[in-house]
C-alpha cells in the first residue's frame, strides 16, 4: 500500500483554492489529500462542538445518530457512531471557516452547479475502533439518478495508519458502481461493503494533519482503518453535488433490498410524530438563493403547462 504526499492549497485572502494540478490529480485519480483547508481555531471548535453532539447522543430519536457497522440492538457488534447532519443540532457548523472553503473547493471542481448536500461526522472508538468497510458513496444512492458528487473529509486531530487514515482505490471512479453487499449479510447492518471488482494492493493510504482533508468522488472506492490508538478519531464530512440526473440504464441496487436498521424504525417513528414538518423546514432553510431564483424563472413556464393542459381537457 502506498501512502500519499501532501500538497498545499494555495492561500489567498478568501480561502484556500486548489492548484489547476491538483484539481487534474484529483480528475485523474478520483481522490486528493492536502494538509490545510481551515485554521486551527475554526477545527478546534469544530470538534468542541461534535464532541458534545456525540456525548449527548444527538438526534437519536430521529435516527440521525447511529451506529454505521453494527447491529444497534446488540452490545457486543461493532461500534462506529456516526451523525447525519449534524449541522441540524449546531447551527455553527453551517457557518464555520471550513464549509466555507469547502464550497470553493467544491465549485473548482464540480463546476458553477455544485451545491451543498448533507454534512455527517464519524466517531471511531479507541483501542479496538472498527475499520470501515470498502465502499463507493453512491452504492447508498437511488440507482434510478446519476449522482455526481464529492466528498470533503477532515480530521479533527492527525490521522494515520494507527488510527484509522483514509485509503482510496485510485482510478476507480472512472468505472461504475461496484457489486456491494451488507457485512455478514445483515440487513439490520446501515453499512455495505465492496466485495470485488478492484484491488485492494493499489490502495494508498493518506496520512493527515488536524486540519487537513481528504477529497474524493462518490464513486471512488475507499476505506479506513482500524483505531488503535488510546484515543477517539473525528472526522468532520462535507459533501457536495451536482443536480440529479436519470440514469441513461437502468440499475439494480439489491444489498440495498431488505435493510431494516435500528436507525430506520427509529426515523420512521419520528416521521409520523411529526418529523415530516421539520424535515421540509429544514429543506427550505438550506435552499440557496440560486435555487429560488431558478424556480422563480421556471415557475410562468410551469403555470402555463398547466393551464394549456387544462383548457385542453375542458374542451
Amino acid at each position: 500500500m502506498l501512502t500519499q504526499s501532501l500538497p498545499a492549497a494555495v492561500e489567498t485572502d478568501e480561502a484556500p483554492i486548489l492548484t489547476n494540478a491538483q484539481v487534474a490529480f484529483f480528475n485523474e485519480h478520483g481522490y486528493l489529500a492536502i494538509d490545510r483547508i481551515t485554521s486551527d481555531e475554526d477545527m478546534a471548535e469544530i470538534r468542541s462542538i461534535l464532541e458534545d453532539l456525540f456525548a449527548r447522543k444527538a438526534g437519536y430519536t430521529q435516527g440521525a445518530y447511529f451506529n454505521f457497522a453494527g447491529n444497534e440492538k446488540d452490545e457486543k457488534a461493532p461500534s462506529l457512531p456516526q451523525i447525519m447532519a449534524p449541522r441540524n443540532f449546531a447551527g455553527l457548523l453551517a457557518k464555520s471557516e471550513f464549509r466555507r472553503n469547502a464550497t470553493r473547493m467544491a465549485e473548482q471542481i464540480l463546476g458553477p452547479e455544485a451545491h451543498f448536500h448533507v454534512d455527517h461526522t464519524l466517531m471511531k472508538p479507541p483501542v479496538n475502533g472498527v475499520p470501515t468497510p470498502w465502499h463507493q458513496d453512491e452504492a447508498f444512492k437511488d440507482p434510478r439518478f446519476e449522482c455526481t458528487e464529492i466528498s470533503i473529509w477532515m480530521p479533527l486531530q492527525p490521522v494515520n495508519d494507527i488510527n484509522g487514515c483514509m485509503m482510496f482505490i485510485p482510478g476507480t471512479h472512472k468505472g461504475e458502481v461496484l457489486p456491494h453487499r451488507t457485512p455478514g449479510n445483515d440487513p439490520s447492518i446501515h453499512a455495505v461493503e465492496c466485495f470485488k471488482g478492484f484491488d485492494a494492493a493499489n490502495a494508498v493510504a493518506c496520512p493527515l494533519p488536524a486540519g487537513g482533508c481528504t477529497i474524493h468522488y462518490g464513486r471512488t472506492v475507499h476505506g479506513a482503518g482500524t483505531n488503535r490508538s488510546n484515543d477517539p478519531r473525528y472526522a468532520y464530512v462535507l459533501i457536495f453535488q451536482l443536480p440529479y440526473k436519470p440514469v441513461a440504464n437502468p440499475r439494480h441496487f439489491p444489498w440495498l433490498e431488505g435493510k431494516a436498521t435500528d436507525r430506520m424504525e427509529r426515523q420512521q417513528k419520528w416521521l409520523k410524530k411529526g418529523g415530516k414538518l421539520v424535515r421540509f423546514y429544514r429543506w427550505l432553510r438550506d435552499k440557496e438563493l440560486r435555487d429560488y431564483k431558478a424556480f422563480a424563472l421556471k415557475l410562468p413556464k410551469k403555470v402555463g403547462s398547466l393551464l394549456s393542459s387544462s383548457g385542453k381537457k375542458r374542451r
